[in-house]
């Protein structure tokens, strides 16, 4: 997994990480590139807890970061660029209106543009994992999620957020291919 020690810093020093929370993957945007800031590049950190995307490109006209818990994300989708790739996450009932956060108002998948590719993939494996119900323990000793799970538990469709048994090669409810 990938940690990024200064992304992790900037966290502390900004006061945003709990007590009890440990980081399992960072995530920061391109500076140069498609989908990247050259200054101000968002960072992501997906902790035992929670998601937390830290916006920089606002300066302070809004809150500077967005925490969402993984009990609210219902889906998480990788796009592969040759260059940089693109973590969308499904979260349900989760808005930001009047404001320009992580989800546009009035719509339910997110994108975390603009990410190195090593550091998009392990970003959306270790939530994809934590959706499903896998713990960070049976994560590092298990080859699947299914494997980790024994065959219980859930994933959710990418393209409508339905929830499938883990193991399931196509949604239940639209029939897309789920997984990778």
């Amino acid at each position: 997994m990938t940690i990024h020690i200064e992304d992790v810093d900037y966290a502390k020093s900004k006061k945003l990480l709990w007590a009890e929370e440990t980081v399992m993957v960072t995530a920061t945007e391109r500076r140069i590139g498609p989908g990247g800031h050259l200054i101000t590049p968002t960072t992501v950190i997906a902790t035992d807890k929670r998601v937390i995307i830290i916006n920089r490109t606002t300066l302070g006209i809004r809150n500077d970061y967005e925490a969402i818990p993984y009990n609210r994300i219902t889906s998480v989708r990788l796009e592969k660029g040759i260059i940089s790739s693109s973590v969308y996450m499904r979260v349900e009932g989760y808005t930001s209106p009047g404001e320009e956060g992580f989800l546009k108002p009035g719509e339910q998948e997110g994108e975390i543009p603009g990410l190195r590719g090593g550091d998009a993939k392990a970003l959306s494996d270790f939530i994809e994992k934590t959706i499903a119900g896998v713990t960070p323990g049976q994560m590092a000793g298990a080859s699947s999620a299914g494997q980790a799970q024994g065959g219980a538990g859930s994933i959710y469709c990418s393209k409508c957020g339905a929830k499938n048994s883990i193991g399931a090669k196509f949604c239940s409810a639209c029939g897309a291919k789920i997984g990778k």
